[in-house]
């Protein structure tokens, strides 16, 4: 993929992350995490990648806004994306790894923080 089809995928693997509500079925989703996924969160806490499919399966999902999206290339099958997302309790900074393994894009590792 060229950087701004690179860009406008993850950005869209993202979007449905953040908008799980829009999928008719969440299991759709899991297959964007890697085994090895870990998430450090807003709040401090460190999640594997099954307490946050479980997050996601139960959750009620907020609405956030992205914006800011860049994604870097740092390897032929590897990029992060940095943005800040927007949602009706706080404005955090996100960056999120993704390794393209098994003919498809998946989430690697994932850290959000609290604009100050």
């Amino acid at each position: 993929m060229t950087n701004p089809q690179l860009q406008d995928h993850l950005y869209s693997l993202e979007e449905r992350l953040l908008h799980p509500d829009r999928e008719r079925d969440r299991t759709a989703l899991i297959p964007l995490f890697s085994d090895d996924f870990k998430e450090f969160c807003i709040s401090g806490r460190i999640f594997n990648r099954q307490q946050v499919i479980d997050a996601l399966l139960k959750s009620e999902p907020r609405p956030a806004t992205i914006s800011n999206y860049y994604v870097s290339p740092l390897a032929e099958n590897v990029a992060l994306a940095t943005y800040s997302a927007k949602t009706t309790l706080v404005i955090s900074h996100r960056s999120s790894l993704w390794i393209f393994r098994d003919n498809r894009w998946q989430l690697l590792f994932h850290q959000g923080t609290i604009a100050a």
